[in-house]
């Protein structure tokens, strides 16, 4: 054996960091792609500088790791490496002084592999697994900064914002965070040198989103954001008291209560752990917050209870016991995402429904194009286990995503397609076939030969504000234009086109009225616009304000938005 490579593995550190990656590894190829990660694959086969819900480093990554691998191996080898480097750069972050006794490198395996946060991201490909990476590489150029404020340290510092803020939107609160547990930042030129270098390399997804008119802006800080409303704070409180392991997690806020913190560096890991948790409880008050977004303070929850180990006597026992009592269990977790033994829903419908599923819409489909509706994860999986093409609708009721902004829509226009809706009534499944799937389940489909839909925005609303009357007949202005490279046929034989007239009262809606176009406007041709003039009752809503928009049914599809939001009041 080489001296070099014997070398390697007779260091405890690198031999335990082998052995969890490749733990990882045969996790990462024996484990179904998840709704998300085949959405984020979708990402990867349409790279961009920026997509609808995340920025694009998630898109790169597995982009790389599929070009060696094209199965669920290639989706999540980098991720998997991504890991691993980060764990290196985590030990590199603790205090020297630990690093002496070689007791503490099995400790600090300990504690990140009984953190939730590392089983998941250890194989799971979304854009948190790169967050974690390059949050822990920001932390190490910062550490770096603080020893030395050279111009090789800033040039680190500003290259490690850059890849921080391309990986998620969450990297900017970390940044805030560290500069809110030193203000002397904002009097340092250097910093500000390191903030501008960030600036310029992260320009390219800045002008994504402007030319984009700004999709992921809207989406998380106001499509996303409702009233005040606490209901999801319990469960905000819950889901971080177990995702972040309890037994660990009242420990770290008892050291960090107990131990003040003794430099710089440790008072931002400080800020980093308390701010994140502070501020989505904050947030809880207006949205759902999803658990793993919080998942970058693992970084300094290791960090920080390695580095107080020799606090009291006791916690080297019990961080030890509390392995030997979850470690086990987690290890059962992640082979069930692999192998389908327990009863459990959780695993049956996130990992083991969907390579059969996919073969069973394909069957139907056969070389159709498959079109799904309000569920961007279900064409994702589709595509990816099939190698078939396939799209997905949304309407009032769902969130827009970069289906929305791909040119899938005209991809499919004209086209013989296999609709297969998500949610549907009663009366809605009479239009529908009704088929049976090999595990069972039913799905309600239909095929049409010449498919048509009207998702973009296309009617204009002149005025900001209207006034309207809930007695008599009103009218309202509207301009039609066609965004599409094809005709719009308003009578078209399976998908007529009907416009209708919402109003929207806190995300509710409470009235929706047909507008009839004038009978000689039957087709739209491509970059043409239209003026006109629509009449409608609103008898049944109550006088007050409201929000208004202009949407459209295309034949059974589901209803969907075509023009922005404006004012509206309603008088008697």
């Amino acid at each position: 054996m080489n001296i070099k490579l014997k070398r390697f593995f007779l260091n405890p550190f690198n031999l335990l960091l082998t052995a969890w990656g490749i733990l990882n590894l045969l996790q990462a190829r024996f484990t179904t792609l998840n709704n998300d990660e085949a959405y984020y694959w979708m990402y990867s086969k349409n790279l961009a500088w920026g997509y609808f819900d995340h920025p694009p480093m998630i898109a790169l990554m597995i982009r790389i790791g599929y070009f060696f691998f094209h199965n669920e191996l290639g989706v999540r080898l980098i991720v998997v490496l991504s890991q691993l480097l980060a764990f290196w750069i985590i030990w590199l972050l603790t205090n020297k002084e630990q690093h002496k006794k070689k007791e503490n490198i099995l400790l600090f395996f300990i504690i990140a592999v009984i953190l939730p946060v590392c089983n998941i991201y250890g194989f799971i490909s979304t854009p948190d697994a790169p967050l974690i990476l390059f949050s822990a590489i920001f932390l190490l150029a910062y550490k770096r900064f603080l020893e030395n404020e050279i111009w090789q340290n800033t040039l680190f510092l500003g290259i490690s914002i850059a890849a921080l803020m391309y990986s998620k939107y969450h990297g900017g609160l970390l940044i805030i965070l560290v500069i809110l547990s030193n203000p002397a930042l904002l009097k340092n030129f250097k910093f500000y040198s390191a903030a501008f270098l960030s600036l310029l390399l992260f320009f390219p997804h800045l002008f994504w989103q402007y030319s984009n008119d700004f999709p992921s802006v809207k989406y998380h800080l106001i499509e996303r954001v409702s009233a005040f409303n606490p209901r999801h704070v319990p469960e905000y409180l819950a889901s971080q008291f177990f995702f972040n392991n309890p037994f660990i997690l009242v420990l770290l806020i008892w050291i960090m209560i107990k131990v003040r913190s003794k430099n710089l560096f440790d008072k931002a890991l400080y800020y980093i752990f308390a701010g994140f948790l502070i501020f989505f409880f904050i947030s809880s008050f207006r949205y759902r917050v999803e658990p793993q977004w919080t998942a970058l303070i693992s970084i300094p929850m290791i960090i920080i209870l390695l580095n107080n180990v020799e606090y009291k006597s006791w916690i080297r026992g019990y961080l030890k016991w509390i392995a030997i009592i979850l470690f086990p269990l987690f290890l059962l977790a992640r082979l069930a995402c692999m192998v389908d033994f327990l009863p459990v829903s959780f695993f049956k419908n996130e990992f083991h429904k969907k390579k059969q599923w996919a073969r069973d819409i394909s069957m139907l489909a056969g070389d159709r194009p498959v079109v799904f509706t309000n569920a961007y994860q279900r064409p994702s999986v589709y595509t990816f286990y099939t190698g078939k093409f396939a799209h997905t609708l949304d309407n009032m009721s769902y969130r827009k995503t970069q289906y929305d902004l791909w040119d899938f829509e005209e991809r499919v226009h004209g086209k013989e397609v296999l609709y297969v809706p998500h949610f549907f009534a009663d009366d809605y499944k009479e239009n529908l076939t009704k088929q049976i799937l090999s595990d069972g389940d039913s799905v309600f489909v239909r095929v049409y030969k010449d498919f048509q839909s009207l998702q973009r925005e296309c009617v204009i609303l002149n005025d900001d504000q209207y006034t309207f009357s809930r007695t008599g007949v009103n009218t309202i202005h509207l301009k039609i234009f066609n965004p599409y490279p094809f005709m719009i046929d308003f009578r078209h034989k399976e998908l007529p086109v009907v416009f209708q007239i919402a109003f929207i009262k806190k995300g509710n809606m409470e009235v929706k009225e047909k507008l009839e176009l004038p009978d000689n406007i039957s087709k739209l041709n491509v970059g043409d616009t239209i003026s006109v003039d629509c009449k409608f009752t609103i008898e049944d809503l109550p006088p007050g304000s409201y929000e208004l928009a202009i949407c459209s049914e295309t034949g059974i599809l589901y209803d969907t938005y075509n023009s922005k939001f404006k004012k509206a009041k309603i008088n008697e």
